[in-house]
């Protein structure tokens, strides 16, 4: 990866003896500030006409602020569900113009899932069940299209890995649980029948492989990252009392697993991977290289309970940690809350203060005035995986790190719901 991806490190990395046992390595005054200043630079453009999506989208700032309205530290600071049903509904317009088509009814960041899930965990905050409920209805449709159009893709920003997240998302932040785990074990099923039949296809060295484009992917936006994560939250890897996996077949679990351990073995020795299989390119962001990786690494860690997994994560961090400040700007797909992200994933992980001082830099970084000038650097920089509405969900988290999680990948949450579908 070039130097002129990423600005110099200017930090020194965590020392116990330097910097102790604190858990602020900046100071909340200023995280707030930050917090405050994003948003309104976020609102004073808000008559401005955006796209609909989640990724780049009038829904992705919807998102920001429902997140807003969940943390004491923010929920009064704004009318934050307000602002959220204003950017929703403004999503929803748009997206109505477009129409309605299968590769919309699936694609979870860039098309209709997206908008219909987040407008149903804003219903469901405001207390507006039956609108909840309507929304909910409006994502059950990409199921039936996920298990019967072949055309639809697997990955992430559109395909069915999407969709599936979502899916996990919505469980975890609507009551009662909307999602029952027959129709999500119907789209792991789709998933695992066509990475099998495109890996037998390429002959490739993985059980499991996609294409994207005609082009085969690691990373987390487009590749095999994302969607064996999305695999590995299915209710097939519950654990039993005894720590067994259960509802999964020793033939899935093989496939899977091998097709983990392919990405593994392809972790260079600075910790960073390619772009694609075939490929000596080298990115430091969440849609290519370490800074996804290591949501897939760090579920597979909590699912199999081996060190490798763990060890994998560390490297992840620490090329992240050295080559993670990127001159894009400040986004979450490529860009440096994203990368600082990786650091609150590794402090859930393992409890070190080490990775909570990492984001924290991270986020004090963006108070500099070498990152001030690439602030609005994106093409969209008051967006959520481009610019500043998910630069502000990073640092929302930053505020409470214990419960952090990179936006529809909370690698911790349970995959047990309410449905009684055994």
């Amino acid at each position: 990866m070039s130097g002129e991806r990423c600005f110099r490190n200017p930090y020194c990395d965590y020392n116990e003896d330097v910097h102790g046992n604190s858990n602020e390595y900046v100071s909340k005054e200023t995280v707030l500030t930050l917090i405050k200043t994003y948003v309104d630079m976020i609102l004073s453009k808000k008559h401005e006409t955006p796209r609909d999506d989640l990724y780049v989208g009038a829904a992705g700032t919807a998102f920001m602020f429902w997140k807003l309205s969940r943390s004491p530290a923010t929920a009064k600071a704004y009318p934050c569900l307000d602002h959220a049903a204003m950017y929703i509904d403004l999503a929803k317009t748009i997206a109505t113009g477009k129409g309605q088509s299968n590769k919309r009814t699936v694609a979870f960041l860039c098309g209709n899932a997206g908008i219909a899930a987040v407008s149903a965990a804003i219903s469901d905050a405001r207390g507006n069940k039956q609108d909840a409920a309507k929304d909910v209805e409006e994502f059950l449709e990409g199921f039936r299209v996920c298990t019967t159009d072949d055309n639809c893709d697997d990955e992430v920003l559109v395909g069915r890995a999407g969709y599936l997240h979502g899916a996990y998302w919505l469980n975890q932040v609507v009551q009662p649980k909307p999602i029952a785990n027959v129709d999500v074990e119907k789209v792991c099923e789709t998933i695992m029948r066509r990475g099998r039949e495109y890996a037998s296809k390429q002959r490739s060295a993985s059980p499991l492989m996609y294409a994207y484009h005609d082009k085969e992917y690691l990373g987390a936006a487009h590749g095999i990252c994302a969607i064996l994560h999305a695999l590995l939250e299915s209710r097939w890897f519950l654990s039993s009392e005894d720590g067994k996996l259960k509802n999964v077949s020793s033939a899935k679990v093989a496939d899977i697993k091998n097709s983990i351990d392919y990405v593994l073995s392809l972790q260079s020795d600075d910790g960073n991977f390619p772009t694609r299989p075939d490929s000596d390119r080298m990115l430091v962001h969440w849609c290519h290289g370490a800074a996804g990786a290591i949501y897939l690494l760090a579920k597979a860690y909590l699912t199999f309970k081996e060190e490798r997994y763990l060890e994998g994560c560390r490297k992840c961090a620490n090329t992240i940690w050295a080559r993670g400040l990127l001159r894009k700007g400040p986004g979450i797909c490529h860009g440096v809350a994203g990368n600082g992200y990786a650091f609150l994933l590794m402090y859930r992980l393992t409890g070190e203060r080490r990775y909570l001082y990492r984001a924290q830099k991270f986020a004090e970084f963006f108070t500099t005035s070498t990152f001030s000038a690439r602030v609005l650097a994106p093409d969209r920089p008051y967006s959520l995986y481009e610019g500043l509405s998910g630069t502000v969900c990073f640092l929302v988290d930053i505020l409470d790190p214990t419960t952090a999680s990179f936006p529809f990948m909370d690698v911790f949450e349970s995959k047990v719901n309410a449905h009684n579908d055994e």
